[in-house]
This record gives structure tokens, C-alpha cells and sequence, in this order.
């Protein structure tokens, strides 16, 4: 199911109510429980839904005239897309910042949008932090779900705007994630929304129910409450408001088992413990497509998927400003590596031995510029660097297949100019379910050093003997230009965790490091080192 034309995403909404009232939109828990079950939520229901919201919106604030800025921080549910959808048929933007920012990252978002209206739904206490030097803020709280989604009838909001029209106005602001500073805003509009269908993602997901874990508040979610449904089909089912926190294998197996789902887009910790338990993978082995972002799957969980007679693997990769990298389908042998849509201006240019960063490059011809996300965002670049790092395909037959191997940032470079990657060394660091996580660095130095995040106290001395242990054991593997010295490891301290990217839940190397300036100085001290 894909549609044929351009048009507003509101209209096709309104269409699908008129033409296909009872297929599901979405499909979402019936309480805030996973034990009281699922119940679909009609194209008629989302009809109503945003018509009840545009006319909610007029009533607390008039008619917006100017593209007013409205952000909301809401619980993850339909309440996102009502208020996307309104946005477009009242003509206004939306903002959707992350809970999780600091009251001066939000304070620097809504200052550089313009924004002055905030909306939370009834049990968030966000905008609270902002009220006392927010005289000119206009303060509401969002009606409960069922306010929208009630039986009553509601009067159609007028709309009959053509895709010439409107493609170029705003309509969404999402921003960065802030691990170099400050959230930035990016705006986005609904020209550029649609350029996120690219790729084999929309066919592979097309019409399939797909649990969806992610948040609408990230731009992947929102790919997936609002475009993939009116693009392709897809029919997302939405976790309830009691799901845990990081997403646990215990409680998707009981989504799989009472949604019945065809697909699903995990994080691969979770694909881990699924792929452990023989009564887990039971479950999927029906399944169309499995995909997973946010981090690399290893090899073991991927072929074990795999195994399922009709599934699909392919990893989401993307980024806010860039949006979806737009990658092509491998053959299913093929899972763990990338296959670029040369379209999408993807390059890679050499960056240390055989790997390679891949960089997009505007190009030439203007329209077809205008198909890359990233030159919007950006419109004085040339050339955009993604700072992902890659190794291709060594067989000659599956070259212009790539291999994910980092970020240029998790690559540390001591003094003596030798280069390593610091993940490589993390991740087996935190094989050990004792260790949390950790941050390995050593920038301009002379020899690097490791901080360790403990899951439980075990007293430092056994700690830091536990973890010599391993490192005895990696440095074995390793040039010894870059092994790990007893001394240059610590313990990250208990009132000072390490820290993570807001939203994503990722290691924030950058801001550890800054975090731990004084101690990592004391360490070279020790050491004599510089």
C-alpha cells in the first residue's frame, strides 16, 4: 500500500476516513497495562482525532496565521500524531523536545524557535522548571487520550490546501541530540518529511503490523507514528505507558505473544536476550522484518534471526539532520552490512588504513540537491560529513557493501600518532554483566586510560582487579603502543555515573570525558605522564 500522489498527510487521512474507515491506522494497548490487551485505532478514529485536536487548538489559541510554534511533551502515545496532523490543517509548527533536556537546553529551544506556547499532557511536570521566568509562555495542558478518541461526533476541520501549496511551509521542529553542546533545532518541512521514505525500509515494513518502541519524540518515531502509516502502511503497535524503561526481553516476548505482531524495530541489547531464549524466538518465527538501530548487532543474534523461514534483517541508520541514510536491501547472508542508495549522494572518502567515513555530497544538479534532507538543514554545505566510519566488502562480487565500524569519534589518537578504536575495547570490557559501562580515551596523550561504571558495589580493590583481568587479557590482543595500564583505570564514582546522551540512553563520551577532567589529570600526574 503506497500512495501514488503528492499530498498534505492531513488529506490523506481525511481520504483513508472516507474510503477504508475501518482499516487500522495504528494499533495501540487498551489501558496503560500490557495485560489488558490491544484494540486497533481506525482511519475514521484518527480522522476525528485530528479533527478534534485542530479545533482544540483554535479554541486556546485562535487562528495561527504566522506558523506559530507549538511544542508538546507528551506520553508516547497517538497524541503526537493527532497534534502533527492539526499542525498541518491549522497551520501551525510543532515542537517535540526531549523530556529528558536540562531547563537550559529547553530555554535555548524555545528561545531560538520562537516559541511561546507549551503543552504537556495531564501526568507531565516538565514546563513546570520554566514558569517562574516565562512570563510571556503560554502554559496548557493537553486533554487525555480518550478526549480525542471518544464516540462522539465531531464537526470535519475545513481544509482543502493542495501538496504545491504547503510543500515548502514548516511544520516540524525536532533537534539534535546535544552531546557537542546545546540542543540545536532543526526544522523540517513537509517536503522534506517525505524525503524520509527512501530506501528499502517503507517496502520491507509495508503493510505489516510493527511494534514500535521508540518514542514520537525522536525523529525515527515520528517516522514511524506518521509517515511510514501513510506512505507505505505500516500499521504501528505502540507499548503502554507502563512498559520498562530501558525495553526489557521479558516484556517484549509478552508484546510479541499478545500482539501477534509481523515486524518490529528493537534496540539490539534487546534482540540479544530474545535471540537466548528458545521459547522467545518461538514467538517471532513468524516474522516478516526485524530491524534494529541505535547501535551494531552482532553477528551470533543476526544469524540466529535470520534462521526465521520468511523474515527480513535490515538496520535503521539516520540521524535528525540527515534523516533516513536510505539503504538498499542485501541478500539475507548478507545482514550485517550496508547497501547505499547512490541517489542519496553517499560517499566514502579514506579516513585510517581500510576504513572509510562516508560523507554526503550535494549534487550537482539542483533539483536532484533537493532531494537530500541535509542540504536543507545545511544549505551553505558542499559536503556533509557523518563522522560513521566503514570498512567494504573485501569479495570482489559484494564490493559497494559496507561494514559499520564506528563513529571517528570513538577513534582515540595518542601522542605518538597511533590511532584505535575505543569501542572495539569497550565493548569487551562490558561483556562483564558487572560492568555498566565504560569510557576509554587518551587524546594527545601518551597512553590511554579506562573509566569503569559498575552495575553494583564490590568494594574498589576487587572491582579494579576484576576489570585487570580483562584488560590483562585485551591488551594481549593489542599493539602494545596502545595497552592499558593498571594505574590509568578508574572507577567512576557513584554521585558522578557516566554520562549518556538524553533520549537515546547512549555513552556520551564527549561529556564523560569533560565531566572527569580533573581526575584523568590526577592519573597522568601519578603516572608522569603527559
Amino acid at each position: 500500500m503506497f500512495i501514488k500522489e503528492r499530498k498534505p498527510y492531513c488529506v490523506w487521512v481525511d481520504e483513508r476516513a472516507r474510503e477504508t474507515p475501518e482499516r487500522p491506522y495504528a494499533i495501540i494497548p487498551s489501558s496503560k497495562t500490557l495485560n489488558d490487551g490491544y484494540i486497533n485505532f481506525t482511519y475514521a478514529q484518527l480522522a476525528k482525532a485530528v479533527d478534534q485536536m485542530s479545533w482544540w487548538l483554535d479554541q486556546k489559541l485562535g487562528k495561527s496565521s504566522i506558523f506559530d510554534v507549538v511544542a508538546y511533551i507528551g506520553s508516547n502515545d497517538l497524541r503526537y500524531a493527532f497534534l502533527y496532523f492539526a499542525a498541518l490543517k491549522t497551520r501551525r509548527q510543532v515542537l517535540f523536545p526531549l523530556d529528558q533536556n536540562t531547563k537550559q537546553a529547553h530555554l535555548n529551544l524555545l528561545e531560538s524557535t520562537g516559541c511561546r506556547i507549551l503543552i504537556a499532557s495531564e501526568e507531565i511536570q516538565t514546563w513546570d522548571t520554566l514558569r517562574p521566568e516565562a512570563d510571556d509562555f503560554t502554559f496548557l495542558k493537553m486533554p487525555p487520550f480518550q478526549y480525542f478518541a471518544a464516540k462522539e461526533p465531531v464537526d470535519n476541520y475545513p481544509y482543502s490546501r493542495a501538496w504545491d501549496e504547503t510543500k515548502h511551509e514548516p511544520i516540524l521542529i525536532m533537534h539534535t541530540s546535544g552531546t557537542t553542546g546545546l540542543p540545536k533545532p532543526v526544522r523540517f518541512t513537509s517536503y522534506m518529511m517525505s524525503l524520509f521514505n527512501t530506501g528499502f525500509l517503507p517496502t520491507m515494513f509495508s503493510s505489516l503490523k510493527t511494534i514500535i518502541p521508540l518514542p514520537p519524540s525522536w525523529i525515527l518515531g515520528i517516522f514511524f507514528h506518521v509517515n511510514m502509516p501513510i506512505e507505505s502502511g505500516v500499521i504501528p503497535i505502540l507499548l503502554p505507558s507502563d512498559a520498562p524503561m530501558p525495553m526489557t526481553a521479558p516484556y517484549m516476548d509478552a508484546l510479541h505473544v499478545q500482539t501477534h505482531a509481523d515486524a518490529g524495530v528493537y534496540v539490539p541489547f534487546v534482540l540479544r536476550g530474545l535471540a537466548k531464549n528458545p521459547t522467545y524466538l518461538e514467538h517471532m518465527r513468524h516474522m516478516k522484518a526485524i530491524s534494529w538501530g541505535g547501535a551494531p548487532l552482532d553477528q551470533k543474534t543476526g544469524d540466529i534471526l535470520t534462521a526465521f523461514p520468511d523474515v527480513r534483517l535490515q538496520a535503521i541508520m539516520g540521524s535528525t539532520e540527515v534523516g533516513s541514510y536510505g539503504l538498499l536491501g542485501t541478500a539475507k547472508e548478507d545482514w550485517m552490512w550496508y547497501n547505499f542508495d547512490p541517489s542519496t549522494g553517499f560517499q566514502f572518502w579514506p579516513f585510517q588504513d581500510d576504513l572509510f567515513e562516508s560523507v554526503i555530497v550535494r549534487h550537482k544538479d539542483p533539483e536532484e540537491a533537493r532531494t537530500q534532507i541535509i542540504f536543507h538543514v545545511f544549505p551553505d554545505l558542499e559536503v556533509y560529513r557523518t563522522k560513521d566510519v566503514w570498512r567494504e566488502h573485501t569479495d570482489p562480487e559484494k564490493r559497494g557493501l559496507w561494514l559499520y565500524c564506528g563513529r571517528t569519534d570513538d577513534f582515540v589518537k595518542l601522542s605518538s600518532l597511533t590511532k584505535f578504536n575505543a569501542t572495539h575495547v569497550e565493548g569487551l570490557i562490558t561483556k562483564d554483566p558487572r560492568v555498566k559501562a565504560c569510557v576509554m580515551g587518551g587524546d594527545g596523550r601518551e597512553m590511554p586510560f579506562l573509566i569503569v561504571e559498575m552495575t553494583e558495589e564490590i568494594g574498589d580493590e576487587p572491582a579494579k582487579e576484576r576489570i585487570w583481568l580483562m584488560v590483562e587479557s585485551i591488551n594481549s590482543q593489542m599493539s602494545s603502543m596502545i595497552s592499558l595500564e593498571k594505574e590509568m583505570i578508574m572507577l567512576a564514582k557513584k554521585e558522578k555515573p557516566i554520562k549518556r546522551v538524553p533520549g537515546k540512553g547512549t555513552v556520551n563520551r564527549r561529556a564523560t570525558v569533560e565531566d572527569y577532567a580533573s581526575e584523568i589529570e590526577e592519573l597522568y600526574r601519578l603516572q608522569g605522564s603527559k
